[in-house]
């Protein structure tokens, strides 16, 4: 039997969140699931046997809004990434290290460690089997997320 990764809730996911963007961010329950074809940053987490088990994922606009608030970049330029979809390298690092902090929402005390082990700009770069692998998830939560004087995405949690 595999191991089932923990998922968090809002809470959880405000209290790892809000460590990176401080006061005022807020997280909340999105009303709908996360849909991979949606999100524009993908990240695969592995357990140790090098098993992709889980991901988090973001829309264009959490990417574009939470990759700047992490270098202090303007607003503006986030805004203009969002509505250009042309996300700076530095956005994508940051992102990425987002996503590697969350694995630790992932994990308790009676799972094994996992990993981040990529990020994917789009559903269409993972291979095949990732996808179908993420897809037949048996849990996914999404949030939506507001940064602090940047705006609002989505965000979400997928265990297989």
């Amino acid at each position: 039997m595999s191991t089932k990764y923990h998922v968090p809730g809002p809470r959880e996911a405000l209290g790892v969140l809000s460590m990176l963007y401080g006061d005022g961010l807020v997280v909340e329950k999105a009303e709908d699931a996360p849909v991979l074809e949606k999100q524009k940053l993908i990240g695969t987490f592995v357990d140790p046997d090098g098993v992709a088990v889980a991901a988090c994922t973001c829309d264009l606009e959490f990417a574009a809004y939470g990759g700047a608030a992490l270098s202090l970049l303007p607003k503006g330029g986030a805004e203009d990434a969002a509505e250009n979809d042309d996300l700076s390298e530095s956005m994508k690092e940051n992102v990425y290290e987002v996503m590697n902090i969350c694995s630790r929402l992932l994990m308790s005390d009676k799972t094994p460690h996992l990993k981040l082990a990529e990020m994917y700009v789009g559903v269409d770069t993972i291979p095949e089997e990732t996808v179908s692998t993420l897809k037949e998830a048996s849990e996914a939560r999404q949030f939506d997320v507001e940064i602090p004087n940047y705006g609002k995405g989505k965000f979400s949690i997928i265990s297989t």
